[in-house]
């Protein structure tokens, strides 16, 4: 698929003050400004990224107070808590994030987490019922609960307390909650809006332990170490890695790197983890934690990030990676049946992808919907039919340009229930409504787009000659990590490279040797097999310089982003 090249648009006059005012390279300045990071205070707060100077007060929530001090009178009083946790990696996690932390403060809390399958997405009637038959007097909800409006009722009818910790889109009238931490909600007080559910469950911790240091308790928990649960959930939600969050994730990768719970640490193992990055925890952790809750139960992946016996973590470990192993399996079953499906029916012309069966894994349909946007880039909705109930469940991607959500919302009339955001959407639906639903979908797709949305754009940072790239230049781009949504890997353009030699590898990725000018450099494009490149061809490459580690050894290669015959 063709890719639309947008190199940054040059600001001199900025880049030239920024570099002088705090002593960088004009690149690393140039790069700040195309992150817009245009004066000296906002550079300086997001290249230090310090725990104490750049985490705002958790008491900025609106009821922070209010959910703090609820908390400290039920570990006071001995109060039952019940916490309800999403299934995904934020939930999970999050989840262990309070969970660890009251059991440190000598409370043994209740945990539940709904079954993807028999429970379904969110806070659900007979979720609420198991925890206040268990005695909750208190239930914390960790990334559900936004527009729970009649489950959180009925929490308050059977005698619970809620608290809502969530980031998801709300509903237009308040919750009937004891306390709401949301920071997306427009009057919620927190100034960032990107917190995901283990953040805004962190900062539920940090307001008790403020709340409990006021009342006189010194022997509290130190919440750095709480930092590598935080960093698995936000970016594995695919959350923007600026403010909070960066400063949250850049001091949480040190904590995963050297981490002594049991549970990531056998995670790790069986995940083959060496360095600790973005990367490694969004394409090797997170999957495994997911695994639990697409295929089973997600309780026993907030177990293993919380157990503190290494042989017990060792066996969940190794559970989640043979249930990441099945999910991949069923993952390739289902693509090749929707890619077959759309290259039989012929749609070229349309704007949208809904697909329905009653072959799919629910717990598997939203991967595969984001396979389906990159290979076809159109916003997609999977849906996962059962056969008894006569009821699906649906799963959506979006693309850049386009609001998924709010689209779904128009089609509200159909549908069973939604929710989600802009990028991505859950939903129910009845079986005879798919149809009407593919096409109020597909006009509500059409009437909010337009044809150039339709083609994938990469953002180019910079052009660089493969000579210009020294050590300064890696050491600039270190300094802007941790990478990730909202702080994309800086992405550079060089043009008319010489294809020295080419070769596939593992199956489906390409090896390049390439020549620019004096210099000569290998490059790797994952999934770019299929490339038709010639050798001894002239080619313009996007490329992200890395260094790579092989058998011991450590040499410059590039990362190819994408490529294209040369240009004049």
């Amino acid at each position: 698929m063709a890719r639309r090249w947008l190199l940054a648009a040059r600001r001199p006059e900025v880049e030239t003050a920024l570099a002088s005012e705090l002593g960088v390279s004009p690149l690393l300045a140039r790069l700040l400004v195309n992150r817009e990071l245009t004066t000296p205070a906002a550079a300086t707060a997001f290249l230090s990224a310090k725990l104490a100077e750049h985490l705002r007060s958790p008491m900025l929530f609106r009821d922070m107070a209010r959910a703090a001090e609820r908390v400290v009178v039920a570990l006071r009083a001995g109060e039952q808590v019940g916490i309800y946790g999403d299934y995904d990696v934020d939930g999970i996690s999050g989840s262990a994030v309070l969970l660890t932390f009251l059991r440190a403060l000598g409370h043994e809390p209740l945990l539940h987490i709904p079954h993807r399958l028999r429970d379904g997405y969110g806070v659900t009637e007979p979720g609420v019922r198991r925890l206040a038959e268990q005695g909750a007097r208190l239930m914390i909800t960790v990334d559900c609960g936004a527009v729970a409006h009649r489950e959180v009722a009925l929490a308050s009818e059977l005698g619970m307390e809620v608290i809502v910790c969530d980031h998801h889109q709300v509903s237009g009238t308040r919750l009937p909650a004891y306390a709401v931490l949301n920071p997306i909600e427009p009057d919620g007080g927190f100034p960032f809006a990107g917190l995901c559910g283990a953040g805004v469950a962190f900062y539920l911790a940090l307001g008790v332990r403020m709340c409990l240091r006021e009342a006189g308790v010194e022997a509290l928990p130190d919440l750095r170490r709480y930092l590598d649960l935080v960093t698995l959930g936000t970016i594995a939600d695919i959350v923007p890695l600026l403010e909070e969050n960066r400063v949250l994730v850049k001091h949480g990768l040190r904590e995963l790197a050297q981490s002594s719970r049991p549970g990531i640490m056998a995670l790790k193992t069986v995940s083959g983890v060496g360095r600790v990055t973005t990367g490694t925890v969004g394409f090797r952790l997170a999957p495994r934690l997911n695994a639990g809750g697409r295929l089973a139960d997600a309780v026993r992946s907030v177990e293993l990030l919380t157990t503190a016996d290494a042989g017990r973590a060792e066996q969940l470990a190794q559970a989640l990676d043979q249930e990441n192993r099945a999910r991949q399996a069923i993952e390739i079953e289902i693509l090749t049946d929707a890619v077959e499906r759309i290259e039989s029916r012929g749609d070229a012309d349309r704007c949208s992808i809904v697909l329905a069966s009653p072959e799919w894994h629910p717990g598997v349909i939203g991967i595969v919907a984001s396979r389906l946007v990159e290979r076809y880039y159109r916003p997609t909705l999977l849906i996962a039919l059962n056969q008894q109930t006569g009821i699906g469940r649906g799963s959506g991607r979006s693309i850049r340009h386009f609001n998924l959500h709010e689209a779904v919302k128009a089609c509200g009339g159909v549908l069973e229930g939604f929710g989600g955001h802009r990028m991505a959407v859950g939903l129910s639906i009845r079986r005879e409504r798919v149809e009407e639903f593919a096409e109020l979908f597909e006009q509500a797709v059409r009437a909010n787009t337009r044809a150039e949305h339709f083609t994938p754009e990469i953002a180019v940072d910079a052009e660089l000659a493969l000579c210009d790239i020294d050590d300064a230049v890696l050491a600039d781009l270190e300094q802007l990590e941790p990478f990730g949504m909202g702080n994309p890997e800086p992405i550079f353009c060089t043009r008319a490279v010489t294809v020295l030699s080419r070769r596939i590898v593992g199956e489906k990725h390409l090896k390049l040797y390439l020549k620019h000018g004096e210099r000569a450099l290998p490059a790797i494009g994952f999934g770019m097999a299929n490339r038709d490149i010639a050798d001894a061809g002239t080619i313009d490459i996007l490329y992200s310089p890395a260094m790579d580690e092989w058998n011991g050894n450590t040499s410059l290669q590039l990362r190819l982003r994408d490529l294209r015959p040369a240009r004049a």
